[in-house]
This record gives structure tokens, C-alpha cells and sequence, in this order.
């Protein structure tokens, strides 16, 4: 359960106004004031108060109106663009930016959008169970993008927190591994977005794992992730098995060569039955 006290201000008023309250008093006021009983009525005081000696006519009556009308249907239609845009992002991760009226400090929310209500016939973004309207919808971000930059944030720390190269010593042999086993989880992307935006703390982690290489501290090469087959493995894993199988094959060939008649090395080692006979009267005599 939220709490029920109002926060305190730096100039220690109570904090009357919430981001997304903000909000949804922006929205108020952006919304179109012009409907068609405003216009009959501006209508009706321009006829009013027309020059009798020369009185508009009709046609310029008529002309107005359906200006108006057509003006109108248009801003029928945005709205009803702003209620798809606003369906459709519902379950994205999205960044809010609101600015505060009683302070103007400049916020920035980040949340899942759970589901859209309408009021007053304008959708509202429901994040965290606050209302902000479409018009403070300031980044739509993929989970892809998301993940690799809660990943960049928590590597970031970890490399943040180390002192200066220079007091490295192998007690440190724990957390440069740790960083660098970090590091081999991200996936292609992740590795990617670390580059870019923790350059530095990259360049600093490499300093490090150096520094304490020199002192002969020995790291574990954990590159590769468990459960993950690399194409250099698939590949060996083919020529291995293609070795075996032909390796075999050759056996075979040896052990059954065949003679220019057909006959096997096998079938020549016996003697034809018809010797065989001759011979064992030969002995009997």
C-alpha cells in the first residue's frame, strides 16, 4: 500500500502535484476548446453584429460551416489515431517525460504500459497505476534495448567501483572475473551496446585483467557460454565424424579386396573341395 503522506519539497512546501497528475492537467488543457455549439454561438454573434448595409451571405455562411465541419471531422479522426497509437502500446516499455507545474522540474518515468483508459475522450497511458497522456510518451524502448541496458548499467557499476589501476593487486582476481564472466553472458547486442556506450569502462576493465596478468594472476576463459554450441564446434564436431566414417570405410576395403576374377582373399585361402578329397585317398593308400 502506498503511502498516505504528501512528500516534502526542497522548499519544504508539501509536493501537491504528481508527475502524472501534471499530466493529465496538461492533457485537459490541450484539448480542443472550439466544439460546434461554440462555433453556432460565434456564428450567431457575427450575424448579430454584421454591417446591414452590406450582411454576409449565404454562401459565406455555408462556406464557414462546413470549414468547420471538416476541420472538425479531422480532429475525429486524430483522435481516433491517438486511441490505436495508444492500444498499441500496451505491454511496450516506454519513457515518459512530464514537466511539473508547480515546480517545473522535468521528470522521466519508465514503466510498462499495463493498459489504456479513456477520459474525456482522450486515451491515457496507464504505467505502475499512474495516468500520463500520449503527449508525454517520449521514447518507445524494445526489450531487447531494455535488458542490454540494465545489463550496461549493472557492468558499469561493477567497473566503476574499482580504484585506480594502479593499487591492483591479486586480491582484486574475484571481481575483475567476476566482471569479465559478466560480460560473456551479454549476447551479441548487449556486447554491442557496452562497446558504444561503456567504452571507457571496457578499456579500464582491460587495464585491469592486464595489470593483474603481469602480477600472475590467471583467469578462466569462460567466452563461451554453457549450453551454447559455437560454429568452429559444429564444424570440428562434422569433420571429426566424417574422419571416423571414412577411416572405416578404408578398413573394409582392406579386409575384403577382391580379386580380378571376383574371388575374395577369403575364398582363395580355401582349398576346392575336389583336392581335398584326392588328397585324403592319397594319405589312406
Amino acid at each position: 500500500m502506498g503511502s498516505l503522506i504528501a512528500p516534502i519539497g526542497e522548499d519544504g512546501k508539501l509536493q501537491t502535484h504528481t508527475a502524472s497528475g501534471d499530466s493529465l492537467k496538461k492533457n485537459a488543457k490541450n484539448k480542443n476548446a472550439v466544439d460546434s455549439d461554440m462555433f453556432l454561438t460565434l456564428l450567431v454573434a457575427e450575424m448579430q453584429n454584421q454591417d446591414p448595409l452590406e450582411p454576409t451571405s449565404n454562401t459565406e455562411w455555408v462556406s464557414q460551416y462546413a470549414t468547420f465541419t471538416q476541420v472538425q471531422k479531422m480532429g475525429e479522426v486524430a483522435d481516433a489515431v491517438d486511441v490505436l497509437r495508444a492500444n498499441s502500446l500496451i505491454g511496450k516499455e516506454v519513457l515518459m517525460t512530464t514537466t511539473s507545474e508547480s515546480t517545473g522540474e522535468v521528470n522521466t518515468i519508465q514503466g510498462i504500459v499495463d493498459y489504456v483508459v479513456m477520459e474525456e475522450g482522450k486515451p491515457l497511458l496507464v504505467i505502475n497505476d499512474a495516468k500520463y497522456s500520449l503527449s508525454d510518451l517520449d521514447t518507445i524502448v524494445s526489450t531487447e534495448y531494455s535488458q542490454a541496458h540494465e545489463k550496461y548499467s549493472t557492468l558499469k557499476g561493477m567497473i566503476d567501483a574499482l580504484p585506480n589501476v594502479a593499487y591492483a593487486d591479486d586480491t582484486y582476481k574475484n571481481v575483475i572475473q567476476g566482471a569479465l564472466d559478466y560480460y560473456n553472458t551479454m549476447n551479441d547486442y548487449e556486447k554491442n551496446y557496452m562497446e558504444v556506450y561503456g567504452h571507457d569502462q571496457m578499456e579500464k576493465l582491460t587495464e585491469w585483467k592486464l595489470e593483474l596478468e603481469k602480477l600472475g594472476v590467471k583467469f578462466e576463459d569462460t567466452s563461451k557460454e554453457d549450453g551454447k554450441t559455437s560454429l568452429d564446434d559444429i564444424l570440428d564436431s562434422f569433420n571429426n565424424k566424417m574422419n571416423a566414417i571414412l577411416d572405416k570405410l578404408s578398413t573394409l576395403t582392406e579386409n575384403k579386396t577382391e580379386k580380378p576374377d571376383g574371388e575374395t582373399e577369403e575364398d582363395s585361402d580355401k582349398e576346392p573341395e575336389d583336392d581335398k578329397d584326392e588328397t585324403d585317398k592319397t594319405e589312406s593308400a
